[in-house]
């Protein structure tokens, strides 16, 4: 149904004011939000129930977390990879959509203003007679829809949002990708620390093969322990191949994520660094605004709760102005020569009346997307709290394998040496010694393996409790801010 408004026609004022009457009547009498209770009072703890004691006051904090392994070859690293990771770029340039799209609806809540020029030539043809029109025309054209009911906000607001999710989604990515690069980092370091080790102990097995054959040829020692020892040295060989080709894919990986071709040749001449501090745990609130794939969840809610609003009031009057101005000639040049200028003004208002359920189902829809939203959001948000409970947990436990294990190391390498002596001076059979050694070599093996885990569970503790782990830029700052304050409003 339309009404117009120009020179020729008045507008019909009664009609469209009891039309904006029972709109408003029904805008009023809807709710346009899909969330719950659920998602407006979340119950949490006030504290993690992992945690037993009081945390040391220099205990290292969630945030740029990186330096806290005083690493600067992994810095470095992370810096790298940054720049130059594909997946990284590929986020990125979708953030940068969403923040186009973001323009584009807010743009469409301002007046649209085009000027059109065009010339034509015509030819008549009457009794054979030939005749030639020329015709110049220029047209100014406004055109703006009345944003009455808030349709057009709701839909800068849903881009808005749509873009702040993608603006999470990058950073959460980010924190991703710097977490696979030190964890990959520490992985090349353990599988070199083991390597170094098996070939140590290869080494060392092949100076005891050696010496116990030059006791056997002097009829000291019986040939079973040749072939014991000999046996250990082909075993220690084939794990040494073994250990390689795991070096060789634990750095493939690391050049994979730091944007390089992975041909295995990188190369690292660090220990894995023994962690001494313990890490500051806020409290499980934060991690409301800390954990960008939260933020990222909560803003993807705040878009669906915005759609179906769109979704709602799109049942409604839709309120049009277009305004023209303009002017024709038979010549280009005579256009805008000082003649008047032909101008309307018109006024559009449209009502859907019949659409077969189509909006009402699709309103339905919009609703129904806003509660399965609700219920990720909620399901992200506990399993959060979980991952950080099971990082502190396992934190805990592995700190005190590491003490236990560290002295049994120890304790096996004296043993070692002292087995070896003893055996040399005809104390104890070989036996004892195969017993001794391999109680040492499993304990260094596992020692590094934990000491690994150990760097393991601290990088995904910093994740879990959502700390930025390079110092945190102004733009995650506004991000955070802004869902703060939507949280408030919405709440």
């Amino acid at each position: 149904m339309n009404y117009g408004n120009t020179n020729k026609q008045k507008f019909n004022l009664p009609t469209f004011l009891a039309l904006c009457s029972v709109s408003v009547f029904l805008v009023s009498c809807s709710s346009t939000s899909g969330r719950t209770e659920a998602s407006r009072d979340i119950v949490y703890p006030q504290h993690w129930q992992s945690i037993k004691s009081q945390i040391s006051d220099d205990a290292q904090s969630s945030d740029n977390w990186i330096t806290t392994f005083n690493d600067p070859q992994l810095i470095a690293l992370v810096e790298q990879a940054i720049k130059q990771n594909r997946l990284l770029k590929t986020q990125k340039i979708t953030m940068k959509l969403a923040e186009q799209k973001a323009l584009v609806s807010g743009a469409s809540r301002l007046p649209a203003l085009t000027l059109n020029q065009g010339n034509s030539r015509r030819k008549n043809v009457s009794d054979d007679v030939a005749q030639y029109t020329s015709s110049a025309d220029v047209d100014l054209e406004l055109s703006l829809e009345v944003d009455i009911w808030g349709k057009l906000s709701d839909q800068q607001n849903q881009a808005t949002l749509n873009f702040a999710a993608a603006k999470s989604t990058y950073e959460h990515q980010k924190t991703t990708l710097i977490a696979q690069v030190a964890s990959a980092w520490f992985d090349v370091i353990s599988a070199q620390e083991l390597l170094n080790l098996y070939q140590e102990r290869a080494k060392n097995l092949t100076n005891n093969l050696e010496m116990i054959q030059a006791s056997y040829r002097l009829g000291l020692n019986d040939a079973l322990d040749v072939y014991l020892t000999q046996n250990d040295v082909s075993q220690e060989s084939a794990r040494v191949a073994q250990q390689q080709q795991v070096l060789s894919v634990a750095k493939r990986q690391l050049e994979l994520l730091i944007g390089e071709y992975p041909d295995g040749n990188f190369t690292s001449n660090v220990a894995l660094p023994v962690l001494n501090q313990e890490v500051l745990i806020g409290a499980p609130a934060q991690l409301l605004t800390k954990r960008h794939d939260i933020l990222t969840s909560w803003y993807q809610l705040l878009a669906l709760d915005a759609g179906l609003a769109v979704s709602h009031k799109q049942r409604f009057p839709k309120i049009s102005l277009f305004a023209s101005t303009g002017d024709s000639s038979d010549e280009l040049q005579h256009l805008l020569d000082g003649s008047s200028l032909a101008w309307s003004l018109i006024g559009n208002l449209t009502l859907p009346l019949f659409d077969g359920g189509r909006l009402a189902s699709l309103e339905k829809q919009a609703r129904l997307e806003v509660e399965q939203q609700e219920q990720y959001y909620l399901n992200d948000l506990y399993q959060a709290f979980a991952d950080v409970e099971n990082n502190i947990a396992n934190s805990k436990a592995l700190k005190e394998r590491y003490q236990h294990l560290t002295l049994a190391s120890q304790n096996a390498l004296t043993a070692e040496k002292l087995s070896f002596d003893q055996y040399m001076r005809g104390l104890v059979s070989y036996t004892t010694v195969l017993e001794s050694q391999r109680r040492a070599f499993d304990a260094q093996n596992s020692l590094i393996q934990l000491t690994n885990q150990l760097l393991q569970n601290r990088i995904s503790l910093f994740v879990s409790l959502g700390g930025s782990p390079v110092s945190q830029s102004e733009e995650s700052n506004n991000t955070s801010t802004i869902v703060a304050n939507n949280q408030q409003v919405n709440q």
